[in-house]
This record gives structure tokens, C-alpha cells and sequence, in this order.
């Protein structure tokens, strides 16, 4: 899969903080991240100007763990990696997909260790009425069921055993976050594209 998470962002969650932006297609291409105080749920998909877009609002559902928000945007980010349609809803199997690709590649970035994963199920354990504000079909979330290795790719992830490489991206991703924290509501592609010729100079990994 391909949000290429930001290799940084285990602080910001260790700090409370959900992890927004790193999106990056199944061509590797940046995927903008717009947050939205008019969005009507946490996160949804879209295109605009022919491309695929993620917008997320920060304020729907405050009950929510960042954990969980994190966990929705990088499923946002997995439905468009994996090739299904930026619009519409998924069927099941697209879903399941999609989540188990969101928690592998939160699992290997740091963001879900086991102790959260129970805590980020609970969560997801939604109301009927929540429903209308988070991406469907309605669902249960059995992450332990996920096959290993299903969000590889997704967020630009580096492999273990690359530690010039790592670390080049985690100067990357502290910048990008700090410009996402500033930025308002559609006006966050700029943070992507300078995020993306950052990681572009730190090399093949």
C-alpha cells in the first residue's frame, strides 16, 4: 500500500497527536491532505482537478482516540493506494482490505504497538448513528486477523536495516507535520509537495 506515513510520526502520536498526510499512490505519487472544518466526517476520499485527494476534519467525533483517527486516514489513504475508486463506497472485501493494509503499515511505523491495538478496536466499535461520519460499509475490525505485510508500500515506509535512509525521512516528516498543524483548510498541497522533494533527495532506500 502506499501512505508513506511519515517515518517522524511516532512522536507526534506519542505526543496525542493524529498523524495526517504521507499519502502516496500506487505510482508513488503524493496524495494531497486537506483538512476540512466543513467536511461532514472524519475523513473522506475524493477527486479533484482529475486527482485523488484525502480532506479530514479534526473536529467530527471528538471522542475518538488520535490513534483511531490516524488508523482512518491511513485507510483513506490505503482505498486509493490499492486502486479502488476515490468515490462511492467500497464493498466488504474492498474494506477489509483497505483496514488491514491501514494497520500493517501503522504496526511497522510505530503508531499501533499491541497494547493500543484493543483500545483503537473499542473504538471503532461504532454507534449507528456514527456511522454517517466515518468512510463505510459498516463493519467489524478484527485487525488480528490481517494478513502480515499488507501495508507495505503505503506510506513509503522504509525497511528495517537502512539507517542513513530512515533517518533522512524523519527530518522530512517533522516539517511536514509542523506545516500540516499550521496550514488551513485547503491550503496543506504545498506541505505534501515539499515533503515529497525532500524524501526525493534522501536517495533510493
Amino acid at each position: 500500500m502506499v501512505l508513506a506515513l511519515l517515518a517522524g510520526g511516532a512522536r507526534a502520536a506519542d505526543a496525542g497527536e493524529p498523524i495526517y498526510g504521507g499519502c502516496v499512490d500506487a505510482q508513488g505519487a503524493a496524495v494531497p491532505a486537506l483538512s476540512d472544518d466543513q467536511l461532514p466526517a472524519v475523513v473522506a476520499t475524493g477527486i479533484e482537478a482529475g486527482r485523488a485527494v484525502i480532506r479530514y476534519n479534526p473536529a467530527v467525533l471528538p471522542r475518538l482516540l488520535p490513534v483511531t483517527r490516524s488508523f482512518l486516514f491511513a485507510q483513506a489513504c490505503a482505498r486509493i493506494n490499492l486502486g479502488y475508486p476515490a468515490l462511492g463506497e467500497l464493498d466488504a472485501g474492498q474494506a477489509r482490505r483497505a483496514d488491514c493494509a491501514a494497520a500493517d503499515s501503522l504496526r511497522r511505523s510505530g503508531l499501533l504497538t499491541a497494547g493500543a491495538q484493543p483500545a483503537l478496536e473499542a473504538d471503532l466499535s461504532l454507534a449507528d448513528d456514527e456511522w454517517a461520519w466515518v468512510p463505510g460499509p459498516r463493519r467489524s475490525f478484527a485487525l488480528d486477523a490481517c494478513p502480515a505485510g499488507s501495508g507495505r508500500g503505503l506510506y513509503g515506509l522504509p525497511e528495517a536495516g537502512q539507517p542513513g535512509w530512515n533517518a533522512c525521512v524523519r527530518a522530512c516528516a517533522a516539517p511536514l507535520y509542523r506545516c500540516q498543524a499550521r496550514c488551513a483548510a485547503g491550503s496543506c498541497a504545498d506541505c505534501e509537495s515539499a515533503y515529497a522533494r525532500c524524501i526525493a533527495g534522501c536517495g533510493a532506500p
